[in-house]
């Protein structure tokens, strides 16, 4: 009797554990300042798929477009700040691989300054490794095709690229040196026109969300603010996409990631 107790109870814990953590996703996507106590009560080897099932929450709920991005920039300063450089790679990937691809430009945007704000004592040369290991880490991503993965690679890169913007210095060569040959031509092809912010040959086809610029009515093309939310103004219909009212927790559905284009390898490489 007594292993059978012994496993019941076993079982019964896994299944609370399983219940606390489902309920503390659901509290961290819907309230980003709850994700410091929840991270403490985990180990730091289960911070990363903590983080990479808030992202994705996130990502599934019905809001403005760009309040879902201030969502997902938020929460995710938040899970950043809490990994320490055993699991930051880990907690990296998790994070930029479930942000959607429409809101890849301006999350790595706001979150660049928050990577180098966490990273700054790190030294080069384990910066260095810190890169390639994010790198070849979306290289093992099962679930994504080769054309999901130039995608989020050349993000990380530009994320991680510590400010320099040219190919013959690192970190940006440790990236590269990382890519998987499958597709490194591909990352290659993108990265120059990605680090200068045109982002219309890597995600050809996807409808990039664009955070308006005070007073600069030139920035808001696909995203310009209106009396009951957002008008998306690209193309020639204009629609209000409204935030829910009211906005309450939400349970997250299951996403279909877009699947850009993605340009073909230039005749001459890097």
């Amino acid at each position: 009797m007594k292993p059978s107790r012994i496993l019941i109870a076993a079982a019964l814990a896994g299944t609370c554990a399983f219940a606390q953590t489902e309920s503390a996703v659901t509290e961290a996507a819907n309230n980003p300042s709850s994700i410091h106590a929840a991270v403490a009560e985990l180990d730091s080897t289960k911070i990363a798929a903590f983080a990479s099932e808030v992202i994705d929450a996130i990502a599934t709920m019905p809001k403005n477009p760009v309040t879902k991005v201030f969502s997902l920039v938020e929460s995710s300063q938040n899970l950043l700040a809490e990994a320490d450089e055993s699991n930051m790679a880990d907690v990296i990937v998790a994070l930029i691989s479930n942000v959607p691809f429409e809101a890849l430009p301006e999350w790595t945007t706001q979150m660049f300054a928050s990577v180098q704000e966490v990273t700054a004592d790190i030294e080069d040369a384990p910066y260095n490794k810190l890169v390639a290991d994010v790198i070849s880490k979306i290289g093992d991503l099962e679930e994504f095709t080769d054309d999901d993965k130039v995608v989020v690679t050349a993000f990380a890169i530009k994320l991680l690229s510590r400010g320099k913007d040219v190919f013959d210095e690192e970190p940006i060569r440790s990236a590269l040196a990382a890519v998987p040959g499958t597709y490194r031509g591909q990352v290659e092809s993108s990265l120059a026109a990605v680090l200068s912010g045109d982002y219309s040959g890597l995600l050809a086809g996807v409808d990039v969300i664009v955070i308006p610029s005070s007073g600069d009515t030139e920035a808001s093309s696909t995203e310009a603010p209106s009396e009951d939310g957002f008008e998306s103004t690209k193309g020639p219909d204009i629609v209000t996409v409204k935030d829910p009212e009211p906005e309450t927790p939400s349970t997250p559905t299951t996403p279909s990631k877009p699947k850009p284009p993605v340009p073909p390898v230039y005749s001459e490489q890097f």
